[in-house]
């Protein structure tokens, strides 16, 4: 490896003062203000005890109130002994670069460039770091890395929900439902009318409003988040995870009612949501993997910064706010319904391994986005693409790509074929509409159900989940006790859980001689 002179002879801790050109009284209002939002009560840091940190009077943080490293770390996203070290970033943010015979192709340069037109990092320099950081981790035992992915999967749906409730501190105001003797809670930020809904999709009633290309919302990483996404990329390039910088809509606005939904959308980048907001669930996970219940006691420097309240989670207009349509599917075999459940595999970004309703897709446009912006749209594509065999509808090959209407009606498999021509033997509905505010996602909890079992005898056989599932799973909807079980289970992702309950309601309210639903009440 080759590399340049340190950056400076001064603390980290004091380099990222002046960055932010805070004096050293502005710096003990900032601290102030943030043990306030942490609620610690015995934090009290004092003028000339910053001023040996800031100066490396002091070596260590011995003896030190642990509430004023919280609160230090918390604030500015380094662990306190780095804060008290020199400050080891390198001139213009170069890093440690491969010599020749390291060097390393890597496919997710797009992303690469994502990174140096939002932060400080020239193209080289995030390259270099995303190469070196991949070959780090893949330069570690086969053990070492298996034992750290097994770890990462053992925080199950209900810790990393009960982590987020406790970061917002307001439980009343997330999704909870009884299903069977016990209430499941969820990450999902809701309210009463978003829930209990049948809005049907496809016709008047989703009023969903075009917008074009996004309106220019300011991203701009901060060192701890240029790390992050750094991270996040080296992660995929030592795996098989699939990530292609797609258009996605972010929604901006949002009304519904019991009989309709009024949204509006406009575009952005998949990787504005991928290096930014869908890192906040690997922040999160990795604290509770520790032992973190209440990660407002310790460093969460990226929820802080773009997910830091409840009131942001419902700020549409302010953020990145991606997300779409999860979908339960209900179809009709003589007197009772298949309702299908998939595993999630490893090749997928975000909730990796968990189980989830299928289709669970992002709601994003194909080669129109002025023309696709229905909920209804992305969710008779994922259809035929994660159940019906569609791979053109994957946009993963540049021959997907090239295609001009691949929605269009002559392009549909049989299966889709023949529900368009069967209008009355099958319905799509919005059952619910919330946020995840694990992530920030929007999810809107989505049915379908052919009821006609015409369907099931003539196009059962055909479907197949798609590689973003590595398990398909089929229940009856008689099935009570089976039903309960399988809403009990810990690997549920908290929107899939949240689709899976809202369906079944609503299922049950259709077809009440086909369903045996466990759910009895839901708290909002």
């Amino acid at each position: 490896m080759t590399t340049t002179a340190t950056r400076s002879d001064v603390t980290l801790l004091k380099a990222l003062v002046r960055e932010r050109r805070l004096t050293v009284k502005e710096t003990l209002a900032v601290l102030g203000r943030r043990a306030e939002r942490m609620g610690e009560s015995s934090y009290a840091l004092e003028d000339r005890q910053l001023r040996r940190w800031l100066n490396g009077d002091v070596s260590s943080s011995d003896g030190v109130r642990p509430a004023n490293i919280r609160v230090t770390e918390a604030e500015f996203g380094w662990p306190m002994a780095t804060l008290l070290a020199l400050d080891q970033r390198l001139p213009d943010h170069l890093v440690p670069r491969p010599e020749p015979h390291e060097d390393r192709k890597l496919r997710t340069s797009e992303f690469v460039a994502w990174i140096t037109e939002h932060s400080a990092l020239s193209y080289e320099a995030a390259y270099a770091a995303v190469a070196e950081t991949a070959a780090r981790i893949d330069s570690a035992s086969a053990i070492t890395r298996a034992t750290g992915d097994y770890a990462r999967s053992q925080v199950g749906r209900a810790r990393l929900a009960g982590a987020v409730t406790a970061y917002y501190g307001d439980p009343t105001r997330f999704y909870s439902a009884r299903v069977g003797g016990s209430v499941v809670a969820l990450s999902i930020l809701a309210e009463p009318k978003w829930v209990g809904l049948a809005v049907p999709l496809g016709g008047e009633a989703e009023l969903c409003r075009r917008g074009g290309q996004d309106d220019g919302l300011t991203i701009r990483l901060t060192d701890v988040q240029t790390r992050a996404a750094i991270d996040r990329l080296a992660a995929v390039e030592i795996s098989d995870t699939v990530m292609v910088n797609n258009p996605l809509y972010r929604l901006t606005s949002f009304e519904i009612g019991a009989d309709q939904l009024v949204a509006d959308f406009r575009c952005t980048d998949f990787a504005a949501y991928a290096l930014t907001a869908d890192l906040l669930e690997t922040e999160l996970r990795d604290l509770v993997r520790e032992g973190v219940r209440d990660p407002r006691g310790v460093s969460t420097p990226l929820r802080d910064a773009w997910l830091p309240t409840l009131e942001a989670g419902v700020a549409f207009d302010r953020r990145v706010c991606v997300g779409g349509p999860v979908c339960l599917v209900a179809i009709a075999d003589e007197d009772q319904y298949h309702l299908l459940v998939q595993e999630r595999s490893a090749q997928v970004l975000n909730v990796t391994g968990t189980l989830a309703v299928i289709p669970k897709a992002f709601h994003q446009p194909t080669v129109d986005p002025y023309g696709e912006t229905r909920i209804s749209t992305t969710l008779e594509r994922e259809l035929e693409e994660e159940l019906l065999g569609r791979l053109d509808l994957e946009q993963l090959s540049s021959e997907s790509l090239r295609r001009a209407a691949p929605l269009h009606p002559l392009n549909a498999s049989a299966p889709m074929e023949w529900l368009h021509l069967h209008r009355d033997a099958w319905r799509m509905e919005c059952t619910g509409f919330g946020v995840n505010m694990v992530s920030g996602n929007y999810e809107f909890s989505c049915l379908v159900v052919v009821h006609d079992p015409t369907w099931w005898t003539r196009f059962g056989h055909l479907l197949q989940a798609n590689w973003e599932a590595m398990r398909l799973h089929r229940y009856s909807s008689l099935d009570t006790e089976g039903l309960v079980h399988l809403a009990d289970d810990p690997r549920w992702s908290n929107e899939g859980l949240f689709a899976f309950i809202e369906g079944l309601r609503r299922l049950a309210v259709l077809d009440p001689a086909r369903v045996r639903v466990p759910v009895t009440d839901v708290i909002v």
